[in-house]
């Protein structure tokens, strides 16, 4: 797990567990550790580690899903490579596939690392899982070790057609009731809202320009690791009481992802928040302003949007619109009830 839950092994266990991945549910021991081998360098001069527990049971079998990376764009990606390069290497493997990506690149590192550790022997091979967007099993595959590279290429290539994305070109406002580790790496997924963790390392094709984004919770589950809040231009203060700093900045730091750990403005009510992005964005007529809000970047099946926005999908026929506009409301406390629409009086 790198340098999620903290950094530490009963955090990482913890983590696991409240996933549901036990002794119990397993039928096997669940050993965590932070413990690593210092297995060499590449040939670049990259540091590769693996987990010593793992090292010293002799042969490994991944397992991982494979997906598209929150920072990058490349034929490998988030999977069973970032797994044994990154994962297995826990803080010492993270830090270094990190700082070596920024020089040489996210792939050429992963890749790099990656056969370092595949010649060692000790890998058996590995297992491959996509979801769709749905979050349902799409496709699973194994290949031995020496065919690990090219299953990693094809299974991406398939998951790279099943993942979901918010159907505009542009979007004035976005709204997302909720980031969090356990939604993306990043706390929103990036290739969902068209931002990334590092300036000087672009999406090569962003599929989206948001020109402001309001974040307003942050999941539980994270414990207090809020990587993510600031893609937002704005959260609520409900946001920044939840951020554990010390979690927060380990795993930003590992990852060298000082943007997605700045804590943006912060207003105490959703009412607050929204009509300080509206009028920020010029006070744009409710007929006129396209915004849209999810619950997060891995709901995206379901989705609120203004009449502007909902515009250009009506001639689509892979989507539902329903007929009933109705306007964003507020309880008596300036907080967002569920539903609603842009659509309605200015």
């Amino acid at each position: 797990m790198g340098s999620h839950a903290g950094a530490t092994a009963a955090g990482q266990q913890q983590l696991l567990a409240e996933l549901g991945v036990t002794e119990e549910q397993m039928g096997a021991p669940v050993i965590s550790s932070m413990d690593t081998v210092h297995v060499g360098q590449t040939e670049e001069g990259v540091d590769v580690y693996m987990d010593r527990v793992a090292w010293e049971a002799g042969h490994v079998l991944l397992l991982n899903r494979v997906k598209m990376h929150t920072d990058f764009d490349g034929a490998v990606e988030s999977g069973l490579l970032k797994m044994l390069a990154v994962g297995l290497g826990k803080v010492e493997g993270a830090t270094s596939f990190h700082r070596h990506s920024l020089r040489m690149g996210y792939e050429a590192a992963i890749r790099a690392m990656g056969r370092k550790l595949l010649d060692t022997g000790r890998i058996l091979g590995g297992i491959g899982l996509v979801e769709n967007d749905r979050h349902a099993l799409a496709r699973i595959a194994a290949a031995p070790a020496k065919d690990l590279v090219s299953l990693e290429c094809e299974l991406l290539a398939y998951s790279r057609q099943l993942h979901g994305r918010l159907p505009f070109g542009e979007l004035d406002l976005l709204i997302v009731d909720e980031i969090g580790k356990n939604i993306s790496g990043a706390g929103m997924d990036t290739k969902v809202i068209g931002r990334t963790v590092h300036p000087d390392r672009e999406l090569t094709k962003p599929a989206i320009h948001i020109r402001r984004i309001y974040v307003r919770d942050l999941t539980d589950e994270s414990g207090g690791n809020a990587n993510g809040m600031g893609f937002a231009d704005v959260i609520h203060e409900r946001v920044a009481r939840k951020v554990d700093f010390q979690v927060t900045y380990m795993n930003a730091s590992t990852a060298l992802a000082y943007r997605a750990a700045r804590m943006p403005m912060y207003f105490p009510t959703d009412r607050a928040a929204i009509e300080f992005l509206l009028h920020n964005l010029g006070s744009p007529s409710a007929a006129t302003v396209r915004a849209a809000r999810i619950r997060n970047t891995l709901a995206l099946d379901n989705f609120l949007a203004s009449t502007a926005a909902v515009a250009e999908l009506r001639s689509r026929p892979e989507f539902t619109i329903s007929s009933d506009l109705v306007p964003l409301e507020f309880d008596e406390d300036g907080e967002l009830l569920p539903g609603g629409s842009f659509a309605g009086d200015d």
